[in-house]
């Protein structure tokens, strides 16, 4: 047993008033009231007093000190001094005495009788392996106290540097450190474990001792690293400590997990119920709800609509990434992953609070996966609507994104907003007719023969009739433009002078348009 095991132990209610060394043995604990007490007391013993000796001459500073010396000579690890009964403090004299000597000195509560502490420190030493499995359990009762705490990480952590007496870090694979507990090198102590494969014993760093273990907490790698100066602790309860706070963490993970689990469910529940449609009379309860997914009642919100371009399934850690980043940004969210069938790709819904994290909240999206966005609207019971909206602007997405794919165009991310979408491009996704496709197509079908002729048309479209421009983009002569459009009015028997034949072409090749349109040339 070390002067830390006692002064550390709660229940002995401690105060420092000389901390001493906390890894000076101690071999026995005894109270004593005489004069010259030193010859009755073996090596490395605690003295427990009341001060006895000191009444009526509480300000000796010289009888203090002949006391002092007189411990330190015999080999005493500590003095324990017992207030409350003849003195209400320590006497000054005898903490002067004590610090000049540097002789540990710590006061005992009056609540506290003298033979808790004794028992406390003798029955340890009759009984090493009872005091060992009682310190044991003291530990991991003491950090398991840090699961219920509000940042049991973070709790954790720190109680496992107090512990080691030292300092505790989480690090992730990358060497980014998670948490941090204690004044030790972080960056050294990385840069040993990142040298040395798992499952090494202790490594010494200048006066630090260090031990680690490697975990994995939601499939992400992680390194817990404890460290002290006090080698006695680390090779007594480093291990101990650290196969503790591994099974913590992993507890911790999994009660994470089923809180997130439950958000989720939750979240989904609720953003069906709104897809749904819900009477006017009950949009504020409804509101109340959705304050525990950080929106606030009446607050401008959007309905969203993403689907896979193909037939491939959303990334495994999607819909994780969205929900962590809009905690993260405090950005409302209600978000639930649509079932698949074999008529319809993988895709998800949402609402979405309409601020300014928005935008980096979409970054989220891949470019397999396109994304449309209702126009803002604050009323709860327009949210069927709303989505329908979605569907609209995922559509225009999706147009795009694959006319952009047939084009050869590449394309960042397929996202777009109802409200930035010009009425032509509205109303030609919401067209449900075969006939109008049919119309559209046999317009321009004397020109869809000639890949030329139908890219000089979709580029003089989309960068607004500027013939020098397309000539430039498309590599070729200003001439050869103008003999290309010549040969379309011709085909079509129209005049691109006419407005009426601009737009007829436009809406024929309007997907295409657009998405050229949003892609810068050469």
């Amino acid at each position: 047993m070390v002067l830390a095991d006692v002064v550390g132990e709660a229940s002995l209610k401690l105060t420092p008033v000389v901390p001493g060394d906390p890894s000076l043995p101690v071999h026995g604990a005894h109270t004593s009231e005489i004069h010259y007490p030193a010859r009755w007391f073996e090596e490395r013993t605690i003295m427990l007093t009341t001060g006895l000796r000191f009444v009526g001459s509480e300000a000796d500073l010289d009888e203090a000190s002949k006391l002092v010396v007189e411990l330190r000579r015999a080999g005493l690890t500590a003095m324990f001094f017992g207030v409350g009964v003849y003195f209400d403090e320590v006497p000054q004299a005898l903490v002067i005495a004590c610090r000049n000597a540097g002789f540990p000195l710590y006061a005992v509560a009056p609540e506290v009788p003298f033979y808790h502490i004794e028992n406390f420190v003798n029955k340890s030493k009759v009984s090493p392996d009872a005091y060992v499995l009682k310190r044991a359990m003291w530990l991991s009762n003491d950090l398991l106290q840090s699961i219920s705490a509000e940042a049991p990480i973070q709790a954790l952590i720190a109680r496992l540097a107090a512990a080691a007496r030292g300092t505790a870090i989480l690090y992730e694979d990358s060497g980014k450190v998670v948490e941090v507990s204690g004044d030790g090198p972080t960056n050294l102590i990385w840069n040993e474990l990142r040298e040395r494969p798992d499952g090494f014993e202790k490594i010494k760093i200048g006066r630090w001792e260090l031990m680690s273990r490697s975990l994995v907490l939601r499939g992400e790698g992680y390194k817990l690293a404890i460290a002290s100066r006090n080698a006695g602790i680390m090779t007594e309860l480093g291990d101990a400590l650290l196969d503790t706070a591994q099974r913590l963490l992993g507890a911790i993970n999994g009660l994470n997990n089923l809180a997130i689990s439950r958000e989720q469910h939750e979240n989904a529940q609720l953003l069906t119920t709104l897809q749904d449609g819900i009477p006017v009379s009950r949009e504020y309860r409804y509101w109340e709800r959705m304050r525990i997914f950080r929106f606030e009642p009446y607050e401008r919100v959007r309905s969203l609509s993403a689907v896979s371009l193909g037939r491939e399934l959303l990334a495994p850690n999607l819909m994780t990434n969205l929900f962590d980043h809009a905690n993260t940004v405090g950005l409302g969210l209600l978000l639930a992953e649509n079932g698949r069938t074999p008529d319809s790709p993988a895709g998800l819904h949402a609402l979405v609070a309409d601020l300014p994290a928005l935008a980096a909240w979409l970054e989220n999206f891949s470019p397999s996966v396109v994304v449309g966005l209702s126009e803002p609207y604050s009323d709860l019971a327009a949210t069927p609507e709303a989505f329908r909206d979605a569907e609209t602007a995922v559509n225009i997405a999706r147009r795009r994104a694959r006319a952009a794919h047939r084009s050869g165009i590449s394309v960042k991310r397929s996202i777009i907003l109802l409200d930035e979408v010009d009425p032509a491009t509205w109303l030609l996704a919401r067209r449900q007719s075969p006939r109008t496709e049919d119309k559209l197509d046999r317009f321009v079908r004397p020109i869809k023969a000639d890949p030329e002729l139908t890219s000089t048309v979709i580029h003089y479209l989309a960068r607004d009739q500027d013939i020098a421009r397309v000539a430039k983009e498309m590599f070729v002569h200003a001439n050869t433009v103008r003999y290309r459009l010549r040969k379309v009015e011709e085909l079509l028997g129209v005049s691109l002078a006419e407005a009426a034949a601009v737009t007829n072409l436009y809406l024929a090749f309007q997907d295409e348009v657009s998405a050229l349109a949003g892609h810068e040339g050469p």
